[in-house]
Parts: C-alpha cells; sequence; structure tokens
C-alpha cells in the first residue's frame, strides 16, 4: 500500500501540506471529492497516464493525515468528470469518458457495487453518441430531484442531456446545435444567475472566427425543458473553462467566470460575469494573465472560500501558474496570490478534504498532485516558517539589491526566478545542480537584458526539487 505523509512548505501565504506522486493529464478530467464507500473519509479520485496506461485511481486520507492509494480501476481511460448518486439508488456513481474500445463509445457510468466500496464496475454506457472526449458535467438543471449528465462536443450535435429512468438505465432528454462556428469544448457552469429561480448553464467554444469566442447561455423553465437564452463574445481563444462563484463580490449574486487562452501570446483571459436584469449579463471584470506554456492544452479552475472568511475566491488555471482573485467589493477583484501550476495545464479543486475548517487548494497536472491550505496566522507566522525552510530574503522592501539565503540537505537542481505581477519572467538568478550547502544570490532590480525594472511587487520564485517557495519582495526607488 502506498502512502503519502503530510508536506508543510510554505507558498506565499498558502501551506503545501500533502503530495500525491500520480495526477491528471493536464486538463483531461477532473478530480473529484467524495466518500464513494460511506466510512467517513474523503476520496481522492482521477484519471492519470503513466506508462502508455489510462486509468482511474482512488486515494482515501485516513485520520492520521495520511493519503492511501487505495484503487486502481483499469477503465481505459484518464477522465474522470464527475461523481454522485446519479440514479438515486443509494450507491456512488463515477462517470468517465475517452477514446476507449472498439466500437467507440460515448461516456461510462461506473458504479459502488455496495454501500462500503468504490466505484468500479461499470453498469451503464452510451453506445448511441460518439465517444465523448470533451468535458461533461453532472447538475439537477431542470431542479425535478434527479441530476441531468450534459455530454459537450458529441457527435456532431454541440451537446447532448441525459437523466436517469430507472436503476443505472438512462435516456437522452435534450440535444441541441448551438449558433457559432465551432463545437463548444468547455466545461460548464452552473447556477441561476439572474435569480428568476431557473437553473442556468454556461459554456463556451474555440474561436467564432472573427477574432474572438463564444459563450451560450441555457436555461431550464421545467422538466426536462431548456431553452437558449443568449450568446456572447469575449475577446480571447479557447474557451475550455466555464465555471460559477457562488458571490464573490457580497453584493448577493451569483457570478460566473469564463476563462480561454491565446496560443501565440501565452496569455490567460478570464471574464467576471454578473447578471444586470432578467437573461442579461455584463462583464464586471476581466484578467489578462501570464501563461507561459508552449504545450498547454487547457485547464480547469474553480471557486471557493480558501482563507476561511465565508467569500468565496476565484482560484483561476492560467497554465504554469495557479492565480487566487480576491474580492475587495462589489464589482471590484484584485489578483490577491499566486501558486504554481502546470505548464501543460492543471485541474483545480476546491474542497476541505480534512475536515478541519479550510478548504484546500488541489492542484493537478503532469502526474503529480498538490494539496495547499491558506496559513491563517498571517505574515508573520508565514515569516518565521520559511525560516524554518531554511529560505530569507532581507531586505524587503529595498532599494539598490536585495539578498536570497537559502541552505540545501542534499545535492539538487536549484532554480531563482524573479517574476512580475503579470506573471512574465524578468530575470533568472540561478538555475544550476547545487551541493548541500549555504548558499546566497543577490538581485539588483535588472532583468535578463541588464535593464533597471520598475518600482513595484515582484515574486521570487525557489525550487530545490520537490520543494517550492514563492514570495514577495518590494523595489522601492
Amino acid at each position: 500500500m502506498v502512502i503519502f505523509l503530510v508536506i508543510n512548505l510554505l507558498i506565499g501565504q498558502f501551506e503545501q501540506k500533502f503530495y500525491l506522486d500520480k495526477g491528471t493529464e493536464g486538463g483531461r478530467g477532473r478530480v473529484l471529492v467524495c466518500d464513494t464507500d460511506r466510512d467517513s473519509q474523503n476520496e481522492l479520485i482521477f484519471g492519470y497516464y503513466e506508462n502508455l496506461q489510462e486509468k482511474i485511481v482512488v486515494y482515501e486520507l485516513y485520520p492520521d493525515s495520511i493519503f492511501r492509494l487505495e484503487a486502481i480501476i483499469d477503465t481505459m481511460t484518464n477522465e474522470a468528470w464527475d461523481v454522485g448518486d446519479f440514479d438515486n439508488d443509494g450507491f456512488s456513481d463515477l462517470i468517465i469518458s475517452g477514446d476507449f474500445g472498439l466500437p467507440v463509445v460515448g461516456p461510462q457510468i461506473y458504479e459502488s457495487p455496495d454501500s462500503f466500496s468504490y466505484p468500479s464496475q461499470e453498469v451503464w454506457r452510451d453506445t448511441i453518441g460518439q465517444a465523448a472526449v470533451t468535458p461533461i458535467s453532472v447538475n439537477d438543471i431542470d431542479q425535478d430531484g434527479l441530476p441531468e449528465i450534459v455530454k459537450v462536443g458529441a457527435n456532431g450535435i454541440d451537446f447532448v442531456i441525459y437523466e436517469s429512468i430507472g436503476n443505472n438505465l438512462y435516456e437522452k432528454t435534450y440535444e441541441d446545435t448551438v449558433q457559432g462556428i465551432n463545437t463548444p469544448l468547455s466545461t460548464i457552469a452552473f447556477g441561476d444567475f439572474d435569480e428568476d429561480n431557473r437553473i442556468e448553464f454556461v459554456l463556451g467554444n474555440l474561436s467564432d472566427g472573427a477574432g474572438g469566442a463564444n459563450y451560450w447561455l441555457y436555461e431550464s423553465p421545467g422538466d426536462d425543458a431548456y431553452e437558449f437564452i443568449h450568446i456572447g463574445t469575449v475577446l480571447t481563444k479557447n474557451i475550455k473553462d466555464c465555471f460559477s462563484v457562488s458571490d464573490g463580490d457580497g453584493d448577493g449574486k451569483i457570478e460566473f467566470v469564463v476563462k480561454g487562452f491565446v496560443v501565440p501570446t501565452a496569455r490567460i483571459n478570464a471574464f467576471i460575469f454578473e447578471a444586470i436584469s432578467d437573461n442579461t449579463y455584463e462583464i464586471i471584470k476581466s484578467f489578462d494573465l501570464f501563461g507561459g506554456g508552449i504545450n498547454y492544452y487547457g485547464g480547469y479552475s474553480e471557486a471557493g472560500d480558501v482563507d476561511g472568511d465565508t467569500v468565496p475566491e476565484i482560484v483561476l488555471e492560467g497554465c504554469q501558474n495557479v492565480y487566487i482573485i480576491k474580492s475587495a467589493g462589489d464589482d471590484s477583484f484584485y489578483l490577491w496570490d499566486t501558486l504554481p501550476g502546470h505548464s501543460s495545464g492543471s485541474n483545480v479543486r476546491i474542497y476541505d478534504i480534512d475536515d478541519n475548517g479550510l478548504a484546500e487548494i488541489i492542484i493537478s497536472g503532469n502526474n503529480e498532485t498538490r494539496i495547499y491550505e491558506y496559513e491563517p496566522g498571517g505574515i508573520a507566522e508565514a515569516e518565521s516558517k520559511k525560516q524554518e525552510m531554511r529560505l530569507r530574503v532581507h531586505p524587503n522592501p529595498f532599494v539598490k539589491q536585495t539578498r536570497i539565503e537559502y541552505a540545501l540537505p542534499k545535492q539538487t537542481s536549484v532554480e531563482i526566478v524573479i517574476y512580475d505581477v503579470s506573471g512574465r519572467k524578468v530575470k533568472t538568478l540561478v538555475s544550476e545542480i547545487q551541493q548541500p550547502g549555504y548558499y546566497s544570490t543577490i538581485w539588483n532590480g535588472m532583468d535578463d537584458m541588464g535593464r533597471k525594472v520598475a518600482s513595484g511587487v515582484y515574486f521570487i520564485r525557489f525550487e530545490a526539487g520537490e520543494f517550492r517557495v514563492q514570495d514577495k519582495v518590494l523595489l522601492v526607488k
């Protein structure tokens, strides 16, 4: 049995609590959290790709703060999308998808064989539709007590909705081809955004062919009924990530976020929407952020209260970075902190997996999973813990130069890089293999071209093997 202990590494205001040596393959599938075997201990469920094998893995968190690799489900796919009791039979269902097997089939549902087991046996598959290698989302859109399964980009139809008609039986209840050039390929944001007591859902596509990308809103007026209500365009490409925010700015309205990325510039574009009247929406804030990955395939974000103040933060997947966005009031949002991401895409999940009252940030990608938790002790305690990790930056703020000091317990590769607030790399200070010992390096406020940089906040990213830490430094002139 493989076990994983707590790892206490501080990055910004967040502490890395756990590390798992398996993870999602970029933006293929989601990380799921659920107590599928009903033993009051949460599991992490996700697909991974390793040695040409595609499988679903189940980790369980035990009371002694240890994750154990409990099961590997041989599904021939690495895309797990959602988990729950979809047919109300008392057993946990896991929906997966992928281009697997012959004949080519659509999504599959695996179910727990009893109330004390993980979902390990196949009970249903779509043998009519095309293989679903694009996102699948589950939500009770028509509010009839049975969740709908929405398959995006299916068999020439832009999306298909299934619903349970009995134990392990599902039928297609709706399908539609939306307006625009490209089939939607995004995850879906759900919520009563315009407060009309009807659930809306939002999905986006790759491009509208004219410099932007489209997003669509649908609404359910009743049981098994759905109607198109809105189409819009945002100045980005490759929308693969749509998600809702449960009133991030405290004005009583649910927001939704549409995120795209532009390949030539490696920029991440995020647009926060809010309703201004029935079926009418506007962008209340947008972000243009550094992505930086030439092999980026897209990833998935989520919102949740990660600092314990009862107001949800937006935890935005952004290729090499994961950006944490907070609100400063009605329709006001700002970049609060940054965590390391994965160059090919990350899968973000917000969940209080250890039931300690603080939701963790789960970041999975490139065959590894890191789990972070907010450090409520503030900057003073954070600095104390960084001292324990033998990393020190001083003076801070600085005028002419600042010194970064660190200690290595063993030989390892070391990289120290300076980034600006937009995520652009400014200066590489160290990039080499170093022997055990004490080290220091100086940043004199210059970039890699030898030019002086402007006054402001910069980020120092330090990586030594598996140890990663990021700190802020203020340059004043």
